[in-house]
């Protein structure tokens, strides 16, 4: 790079470009982890905004070490960062795709952790260049700084708002394109006052269109999950897609489908025509071609029928509506009312749109409402009581068994949100809770210890209100309102007799009744459930294999089984055969953090040796680096802390990452802008502006959680207004202490 005269950079176009160049890396870590989620499974998410911070805390380092080459040239340097990072989106995006990576693998072939380190190593590559970019606008004159920080933190905040936006409309991997050109903008904002110059921009402006446009960028699915393995049965094809935030929904249908989890074996008559509607190539419920009520007959044979069988014409809450078979369900039985709830628009616009012919018409019963709900926002606002509740297996099996949602929250399986569900249940109603049976037994077993807690927080005897039944592919827990009588004892045995269906638990039960059907080697499920709610509980939750202890929306990780103790049992039982029972979602994290740790010392810390001998002599250097690694911790654990709060506010991981991280920055640069209006000393306004931040956060660890639970029932856009509301005065606060830090150090 040569240097130019005049190289001093314009402010209101530098700004500009800064909001710029925000906006698409903020745009780019949404669509990397809807990508990855369509690819692999969504606990990509984390390692996305891991690399995200590693790639702009490495750039900090470069420019500490060129930094006298930069200096004088600081137009020359953003604009071509600028366009690099523009061109290196498309080009990362298209080599990830050729990476053979296969996530399911990683516990058998240590080669695949080479891949992911790969995956990371090309993520890296765009959010340095970008933090390189954004660094370099803040080694301007003092007197800029507080307005270049601000533009940065407000153009990622409404990056994060345009592009959740975007999802509406555009499908992900189309924000690698609008990504792309948002970046191009902001360096043509900059380009030097030469020809070479714009003939550069424009060529480079040019591939990274080319390298962009949406069919290049087309992601592929994971071998190993639903979708293409579907897809390979002959005469499959896709009939239907769609795509938001909350998912790409696939609908294929084709000869060789056939797919009704959980039938029982006995069941000999007909299965209706279907169609399989699958998100994010994975999560599948089949749309059945049922003309007529009793054409749900064969429904009537799986394990969620038999709340059917102990209620007559019951109200009914389904939490999951999906492809519509429980509502089917419900409607043949004469249920006189169904609330179906379903929080993603697009599964409801296809099963009344493009699916309506084909058995999409239950969601337009008469007596059934479809609502654009999650359940905890629906149960913590509604005030109907229903007679049964249902709540579906709203993964699927395959990522279920392979522990591929270890590491992913979920709030619909808390002792909390149980707890939720029995508050809406009649006098008479019962709660039915399904999941799939993995050998040994662990969803079900933990289902009945949450329902236990859930239970003994009304002031109930556990003993009394419970039931659990199984087939050979799912396990379901039945939680009453009042006590089971002896008619529904009956009734239970009778159902489970007539569709070959194991008892696991009833009040009376004996054990000679269990492990009738499916026979295991032993009655495990009758025992743990004895032994769950007699008085060698602890003792059996400590010792057993897996972790069954009930899930909390302090630790809403219900799909963490394995235990540190479990894997030398494992090993020395099965050997190699161990590595099926590794979740691959705890390993994705702990690979991802020991990768991260070793590309922060390689990227990070080992260029900065040298200058460690000069740090220790340097009193203020060590107590301002101090500070502004502080502040930057300090962000980090913030923003994660609320990420996971909002989730179980807004419902969705993405909703709440686009809330979050849009909230904290914008709100950041709010105050960014304000703090160059305060004519207080730079060092007492960091020290008021971190008081503020220490009060505010003691505040919300005690307030937080009773003002969002008693808004939690809200509709979602008031919802979101009150999550930006709560997030303001921090994000304000915070937004002081870098800028007036700054200021101090440089003695304006």
């Amino acid at each position: 790079m040569l240097q130019i005269r005049n190289d001093k950079l314009p402010v209101r176009r530098t700004r500009a470009a800064i909001v710029l160049v925000s906006m698409a890396v903020i745009a780019l870590e949404l669509a990397l982890m809807r990508l990855l989620s369509i690819r692999f499974w969504s606990h990509f998410a984390y390692m996305v905004i891991s690399v995200a911070i590693l790639g702009f805390a490495a750039s900090g380092t470069c420019l500490t070490l060129v930094r006298r080459w930069v200096i004088g040239r600081y137009r020359v340097w953003m604009h071509y960062l600028a366009l690099a990072f523009a061109l290196s989106i498309p080009l990362i995006a298209l080599a990830a795709k050729l990476l053979p990576l296969d996530v399911p693998f990683l516990a058998w072939d240590l080669s695949q952790g080479l891949y992911v380190a790969a995956l990371e190593a090309l993520m890296f590559v765009p959010f340095f260049f970008s933090g390189m970019f954004i660094g370099i606008a803040l080694m301007d004159e003092p007197g800029r700084i507080s307005g270049h920080y601000g533009a940065n933190l407000l153009g990622s905040g409404l990056g994060a708002l345009a592009a959740v936006a975007a999802m509406t409309i555009v499908p992900s991997h189309a924000l690698i394109l609008c990504a792309s050109l948002v970046a191009l903008a902001g360096g043509a904002l900059l380009v030097p006052p030469r020809r070479s110059s714009i003939v550069v921009t424009v060529l480079m402006g040019a591939c990274a269109v080319v390298l962009a446009v949406p069919p290049i960028q087309r992601p592929v699915v994971s071998q190993y999950k639903m979708l293409p393995q579907t897809l390979n049965t002959p005469g499959s094809e896709v009939i239907h897609r769609s795509e938001g935030p909350l998912g790409r929904i696939d609908v294929v249908t084709g000869p060789g489908i056939h797919y009704a989890p959980g039938l029982s074996l006995q069941y000999t008559g007909p299965v209706p025509p279907h169609a399989l509607l699958i998100v994010d190539g994975d999560q599948t419920s089949a749309v059945y071609d049922c003309k007529k009520r009793n054409d749900y007959a064969f429904a009537d044979h799986t394990t969620s029928a038999l709340a059917y069988h102990l209620r007559e014409r019951p109200s009914v809450c389904i939490l999951g509506a999906g492809g519509g078979v429980d509502i089917g369900l419900a409607s043949y039985h004469n249920a006189r009312g169904i609330v179906a709830l379903e929080m993603n628009r697009q599964v409801i616009e296809a099963m009344t749109g493009p699916l309506a012919d084909r058995g999409g018409d239950v969601f337009t019963l008469p007596q059934v409402r479809v609502l654009l709900r999650e359940g905890r926002e629906y149960l913590t606002g509604a005030s109907e009581q229903f007679e049964v509740i249902q709540l579906p297996p709203l993964d699927a099996f395959g990522a279920s068994g392979a522990g591929l949602h270890a590491s992913q929250e979920s709030y619909l399986y808390t002792v909390e949100a149980l707890s939720q569900m029995i508050d809406r249940l009649s006098e008479r109603g019962v709660l039915s809770v399904t999941r799939w049976v993995r050998s040994p037994p662990r969803d079900g077993l933990k289902v009945f210890e949450t329902a236990r807690q859930a239970l003994h927080r009304k002031n109930l005897r556990p003993e009394k209100h419970l039931a659990m039944i199984r087939s050979w592919a799912t396990a379901t827990v039945l939680v009453f309102r009042e006590a089971i009588g002896e008619e529904d004892s009956q009734r239970i045995r009778t159902f489970c007799e007539v569709r070959g269906f194991d008892l696991c638990y009833l009040p009376d039960l004996g054990q000679d009744e269990a492990n009738k059907f499916h026979v295991l080697d032993r009655p495990h499920y009758f025992e743990a459930c004895a032994a769950l709610l007699g008085e060698r509980r602890e003792e059996y939750l400590r010792e057993y294999l897996f972790n069954v202890v009930a899930a909390t929306d302090d630790k809403p990780y219900f799909f963490h089984f394995l235990t540190p103790r479990s894997l030398p049992i494992l090993r020395e039982q099965l050997g190699r055969r161990s590595r099926a029972y590794a979740e691959v979602g705890t390993l994705m994290l702990v690979g991802a953090m020991l990768q991260a740790a070793v590309m922060g010392t390689v990227f990070i810390l080992l260029p900065l040796a040298p200058g460690v001998a000069a740090l220790r002599v340097a009193r203020g250097r060590a107590v301002t680096l101090g500070y502004f690694l502080a502040i930057g911790v300090a962000f980090m654990l913030l923003e994660i802390s609320f990420l996971q709060r909002f989730i179980r506010y807004l419902g969705d991981p993405i909703y709440s990452a686009g809330v979050v991280i849009s909230g904290f920055l914008v709100f950041a640069g709010v105050g960014s802008l304000i703090s160059g209006y305060w004519s207080i000393r730079p060092q007492r306004l960091c020290a008021i502006a971190g008081t503020c931040v220490g009060l505010l956060v003691v505040g919300y660890l005690v307030g937080m959680d009773r003002w969002l639970g008693v808004t939690q029932g809200a509709a979602t856009p008031i919802r979101f207004a009150i999550a930006l509301v709560t997030i303001a005065p921090l994000g304000i606060a915070m937004g002081h202490m870098f800028p007036t830090g700054m200021r101090a150090v440089s003695g304006s």
